[in-house]
């Protein structure tokens, strides 16, 4: 097997207990939390919490002496760290380890006691470590009813990582998650019973699409990660719409795009006619769980991995689309001799001649029937033609 730890150094005896050996390195799991027993000159027991589990290993005694305890934060290392044998076939009693964060309150000169030394103790066997890439990925050694001997393992410098093998088990269940997007409404209409009249409309419109991929606070947390995977998109299929995963690529685990779509369109309206061009995408919200592989290149060049879970949120587009509808203005609803138009458009709004400015009139090219509105405003007029813009004679609320 290849190497990936530095040389761990073992303190106490090489006889007595049984041997141990904790690895969580091929699981991605880190050193997070560390509590230790002690006696008045041996260790009694050590428990050990890692970043791959939420399972603490205890060895030697628990519950039995004095206690202590260190829990380290997202993204802190051990840099220096010092075991201590007792001179009597035991293993330490003692290992400080320095810190760059001067953070917990058990850290003396970026030193953290965990237990600090007899007085006995200060002849006696001390090996001090270097924590090369500074991460605890195991521990070692002998224990009993005592903890015989102890030696923590330290992974090997860290060159970067992959995240590759990408797959989302779920991402065929979350159609629900892709929405109609209305991005712009354009409404005109002539009016007149003789004259054509030009319309023009330009625009723009910025999409960004992006992509994460989320991480344990095991060795890839303290790693320059890249993804190798495809992106969900959305797809058309027989007119639905759902996600497919498109061709793989490279990206940081943080990954976004932006495009900036215009247009300029125009034309003609005939007489008696609306017109509306409209602007639509869809969008997609997406959350799902991933599984992958980790990659962990180090700086010897040797690799190892192991798999991974995690949550994929991105956001994703169709295509921008552009139609354009036409329809008679006579068309609209008439009650009894009196022409009524009716008008009622989400987005656009014209102005009447002489209705106060106050009052904004909301046009459309197709009849209300949004009977949930208190009111609805109904513009009398008298059919005249001036060119493009009826006389209004009268205004009316209708309650019903």
């Amino acid at each position: 097997m290849s190497i990936i730890y530095t040389p761990v150094q073992i303190i106490g005896s090489s006889s007595g207990g049984t041997v141990f050996n904790y690895d969580a390195a091929q699981s991605g799991g880190v050193l997070r939390r560390i509590g230790v027993w002690a006696g008045e000159l041996q260790l009694r027991g050590i428990r050990v919490w890692l970043t791959h589990t939420t399972s603490p290993q205890t060895f030697g005694t628990a519950n039995v002496g004095s206690y202590k305890e260190f829990e380290f934060t997202d993204g802190e290392r051990i840099s220096r760290l010092s075991l201590w044998g007792n001179g009597a076939a035991n293993a330490t009693t003692y290992f400080p380890c320095r810190n760059p964060f001067r953070r917990n309150p058990l850290l003396h000169n970026e030193r953290s006691t965990v237990f600090p030394p007899h007085d006995k103790l200060a002849t006696q066997t001390r090996v001090r470590h270097r924590g090369a890439s500074g991460l605890c990925v195991g521990l070692r050694g002998r224990a009993g009813a005592d903890i015989d001997a102890l030696g923590l393992t330290f992974l090997l410098p860290i060159s970067h990582a992959r995240l590759t093998n990408v797959r989302y088990p779920t991402l065929q269940l979350e159609a629900a998650s892709i929405d109609p997007v209305n991005i712009h409404e354009f409404y005109d209409e002539n009016l007149s019973y003789s004259l054509p009249k030009e319309w023009t409309n330009t625009g723009s419109y910025t999409k960004t699409e992006s992509a994460s991929w989320s991480f344990t606070t095991g060795i890839e947390y303290h790693a320059t990660v890249g993804v190798s995977a495809g992106i969900p998109k959305i797809a058309e299929v027989s007119g639905e719409f759902g996600w497919q995963v498109g061709v793989s690529g490279t990206y940081e685990t943080t990954w976004e795009q932006s495009e900036t779509y215009g247009w300029s369109r125009g034309g003609v309206i005939p007489p008696r006619t609306w017109l509306s061009f409209i602007v639509t995408t869809r969008r997609g919200n997406l959350s799902v769980p991933y599984e992958g592989t980790m990659e962990i290149v180090l700086s010897t060049g040797t690799r190892f991995s192991y798999a991974l879970k995690g949550q994929y949120t991105g956001v994703a587009y169709t295509r921008v689309e552009t139609r354009t509808e036409e329809g008679s203005v006579d068309a609209a609803s008439r009650e009894g001799s009196t022409n009524i138009l009716r008008s009622n458009v989400v987005g656009t709004k014209r102005s009447y001649g002489s209705i106060d400015s106050n009052i904004e009139v909301v046009t459309s090219r197709r009849r209300s029937t949004d009977h949930a509105a208190p009111h609805r405003l109904l513009l009398q007029h008298n059919g005249a033609d001036d060119g493009n813009i009826a006389d209004i004679n009268e205004l009316h609320l209708d309650p019903n």
